[in-house]
């Protein structure tokens, strides 16, 4: 990550599957829900990157400082939108939207130079955090935005430009409920947009466990929320006011780096301040408060929600999210609302008493179960077969296959077969010399056939595990990245409802840096793309690809013939990656456009006149 400083942990990140999370630091409740699905994915053998800034960074650098499998870096933030107030307010918001999207902009190069080392990514708030290749999932609320007064009108571009952004990801998990007059979000989570996207309502998150506590604290006072303004007077203003309650009270600041004792002269016996609380101290004054004045934070209601408790909601000013929420709850009875300018504390918290708390239909247990069903099929990690028929390759072999055991795949999922046919130089020996190194011992098959590429690809077939998926055939000359498997991978659980049997990917010539021999190349993939057929690399599933096999009396020209036979029981596809590259050895001795046409002539000639025809082959 280019513009972010080293890591902050010590600890390297555990070998296997890892997970990237992205956490916006506007207010402290993305940090906290996050959080619950962090120790989650913890709890499963993942090892963590986050990407965090600010508060939300210092918070989770708390609450996760006892775990080596966590890494945490910075990179900043969207500035706060809805800041200021009259005129500047609209100021301000112009201002700030061009800045959210330059970040957008930073957060996307970063992106493109981690996400391969992920296994997915999962976001919360930070729309930049998505990958191509890399199952990426949202959570949100929030699908339309409520703007400020004068601006209501613009709604519904706001709306679509959001719905937009979160279609760029896999997934959008949002912590709410299906049912429309039996849910928390109302208006800003129920949406009609919702169906331009994969969502899952998938209920509350909290990272507060429940503990069996007396609910010995009064009155709990959380005071968070990412817009400074005014902030001290509205503490002292609370300070004032539960000074005069009978009780017990504890007021949490909800800033790590805030000053509590600027407060000492409010501190009495019955009236406790913290700057924050994090750990073991969090989760205990939350169990143990029977009433909570706060912040109408989306999270901070999930919580609320998730124990049951009683609550007084005072949005942030000018934060239309929160007042849509405060005021959409209380008229619902759930909670109590009041503005920040009001100041009858004792009054709400009597209205407190008579309102019915929100009845879940079920709580983070089954929301982590239900958000995990939905990721697990985008997780899938498909066994893969790769076969290399290899004639007289001993200038390429040993470099594509040193190639294929880099692979950030697991072993276990995937196989290596290479099927060296009448060679005439020393390329056998080669095989068997690689095949008994230490990194490559038990990882590459050799086996050997009959002269023809397509006896080879068939013989490859033969013997591919019986739990076999997807198979690879692959040229000698051509390099499969460090990252090939996992890209298909990902594309292949992405489309697995699109009845997917043969396809190809893109192809780049290797240690070619012209920028003629690489436009020759996009005029291939191209071609290939519209017409249906590919050359250096094919990709089946395993299933289709053994029914329909090699016609061996094709020495050219076989892979066309393939992929249309496997086109009766499943669709072409093509995968756009830049992992695959090839020798540009038949361009060199022919010429990009000679070999061009030479292709086209023997794709369209009768396939009788194909049999048994030697094919001219360049070394």
């Amino acid at each position: 990550m280019s513009a972010s400083p080293a890591l902050d942990s010590a600890t390297a990140p555990h070998p296997g599957r890892r997970a990237l999370f992205a956490v916006s630091s506007l207010g402290l409740g993305h940090a906290t829900r996050s959080l619950v699905l962090i120790r989650e994915f913890l709890r499963r053998g993942y090892s963590i990157t986050v990407v965090s800034a600010g508060n939300a960074l210092a918070f989770l650098r708390l609450e996760l400082a006892a775990e080596p499998a966590v890494q945490l870096r910075e990179m900043p933030d969207y500035p706060p939108l809805e800041r200021g107030s009259g005129w500047r307010m609209y100021l301000y918001l112009v201002i700030d939207l061009v800045r959210t999207w330059r970040v957008i902009r930073h957060e996307q190069r970063a992106v493109r130079a981690l996400a391969a080392d992920f296994d997915f990514i999962f976001s919360d708030g930070r729309y930049g955090f998505h990958s191509r290749h890399t199952p990426s999932f949202i959570l949100s609320h929030q699908i339309a935005f409520l703007p400020p007064k004068g601006l209501r009108e613009a709604s519904w571009l706001t709306e679509h430009i959001n719905v937009a952004a979160l279609r760029r990801f896999d997934y959008l998990f949002i912590p709410d409920y299906p049912d429309p007059s039996a849910n928390l979000a109302g208006n800003l989570a129920h949406s009609h947009n919702l169906y331009r996207c994969r969502h899952c309502f998938v209920g509350i998150l909290s990272s507060y466990p429940h503990l069996e506590l007396r609910e010995d604290i009064d009155y709990l006072f959380i005071i968070s929320g990412y817009l400074l303004e005014h902030k001290d007077s509205f503490i002292r203003a609370l300070l004032t006011q539960a000074s005069a309650l009978s009780g017990r009270k504890v007021f949490i600041l909800g800033d790590a780096q805030a000053d509590a004792s600027l407060y000492d002269e409010y501190r009495r016996e019955d009236l406790q301040i913290h700057a924050v609380a994090s750990g073991a101290l969090r989760q205990e004054l939350f169990n143990r408060a029977r009433c909570v004045v706060t912040r109408a934070g989306y999270t901070t209601i999930m919580d609320l929600v998730e124990h049951g408790k009683r609550a007084v909601l005072i949005p942030t000013p000018n934060q239309t999210e929160q007042e849509y929420l405060a005021e959409y709850l209380s008229m619902r009875g759930h909670f109590v609302r009041r503005t920040q300018r009001e100041r009858d504390l004792p009054q709400a918290l009597a209205q407190c008493e008579g309102s019915r708390p929100f009845d879940p239909p079920w709580r983070t247990t089954q929301s982590l179960q239900r958000l995990s069903a939905a990721i697990e099929p985008f997780l899938y990690k498909n066994f893969i077969s790769v076969i290399v028929p290899a004639h007289n390759e001993e200038k390429e072999i040993v470099a594509t296959l040193r190639a294929l055991l880099t692979q950030r795949y697991p072993a276990e999922r995937m196989e290596i077969i290479v099927v060296e046919n009448g060679s005439s130089d020393a390329t056998a020996q080669l095989l068997l010399a690689l095949a008994e190194e230490p990194s490559s011992a038990g990882r590459v098959r050799v086996l050997h056939s009959r002269r023809g590429v397509s006896c080879a690809k068939n013989v490859g077939l033969g013997a591919v595990a019986a739990h076999s998926e997807w198979v690879v055939f692959c040229d000698a000359d051509t390099r499969l990245g460090r990252h090939f498997l996992q890209h298909l991978n990902t594309w292949l659980n992405r489309h697995s409802d699109d009845g997917l049997g043969v396809g190809t990917t893109a192809v780049r010539p290797h240690a070619e840096r012209h920028l003629y021999a690489r436009a020759w190349f996009r005029l291939y993939d191209l071609i290939h793309r519209l017409t249906r057929s590919s050359y250096s690399i094919q990709i089946a599933r395993t299933a289709i690809a053994r029914g329909v096999g090699f016609r061996e009396q094709l020495n050219f020209a076989e892979d066309l013939a393939f992929i249309h036979e496997c086109r009766r029981y499943g669709r072409f596809f093509f995968v756009p990656t830049d992992q695959v590259s090839t020798s540009t050895r038949r361009f060199a001795a022919r010429g990009y456009l000679r070999q061009g046409l030479r292709w086209l002539l023997e794709a369209l000639l009768p396939q009788r006149y194909k049999i048994h025809r030697a094919y001219d082959v360049v070394r």
